[in-house]
């Protein structure tokens, strides 16, 4: 009688998990990478965000600027009603109840570039430089209104107007002639942290040599950009 013999292959089976040294190694090991990578990658999220809240407010100053110059460069003299039909007393009201409220020309298409006067006013609400446009020079309170909120987490907005004399710049916070412009407006936005962009205009409607001589020699201290 033949006795062969077969081997046991199932006399050992080895386990195919982690031991628990393994999992305490690996954790440990994980625990370490995420106490470097965590802070850098926090750092990198806040670096981000701070360079997204530059990039809108740059494109905001940008588009602020853009269309405060087109407004000042055609604005009009002409004197204007309000809503009860009463004459203004000025060409273009400074710091009263808006930041800038004036008459600017702009063409109409629709009547083959026309320059038609529509009102414009720029306004600060709870931070927010708004440009307030009517359709027409003398709007009413049924006038159809296009607000436009260019520029957020404003401080405060200081103007100043400058009427040139003799070659002499005569500056003030208040515009109070009924038959011309300014020669020289001064915005400075005032944001946080105390930043501020300040920009001179010149205005079409004034003397604009005078204007012009002005701006170039105009100097700007503590202006930031």
């Amino acid at each position: 009688m033949t006795i062969t013999s077969r081997p046991e292959h199932n006399r050992f089976k080895f386990s195919s998990g982690f031991t628990l040294l393994e999992i305490i190694v690996a954790v440990a090991i994980f625990g370490v990478i995420a106490s470097i990578v965590f802070p850098a990658l926090l750092q990198f999220l806040d670096m981000r965000e701070r360079v997204d809240e530059k990039h809108q407010q740059i494109s905001g100053l940008q588009k602020t600027f853009q269309f405060l110059a087109n407004d000042l460069r055609f604005a009009s003299n002409r004197l204007s009603k309000d809503e009860y039909g009463d004459i203004g007393k000025t060409t273009l009201s400074i710091n009263d109840d808006y930041l800038i409220d004036l008459t600017a020309l702009y063409s109409d298409l629709s009547l083959q570039g026309l320059a038609v006067p529509r009102r414009v006013r720029w306004q600060l609400v709870d931070g927010v430089l708004q440009r307030v446009q009517f359709p027409v020079m003398d709007p009413d309170a049924d006038t159809r209104v296009m607000i436009q909120s260019l520029l957020e987490n404003v401080e405060d907005v200081d103007i100043e107007v400058s009427h040139i004399i003799d070659g002499r710049d005569n500056t003030d916070s208040d515009w109070d002639e009924q038959k011309r412009l300014p020669d020289l407006i001064d915005v400075t936005v005032k944001m946080g942290k105390g930043i501020e962009y300040r920009r001179i205009f010149s205005m079409l409607g004034a003397d604009s040599d005078a204007a012009t001589a002005a701006v170039q020699n105009a100097q700007l201290p503590g202006t930031s950009n």
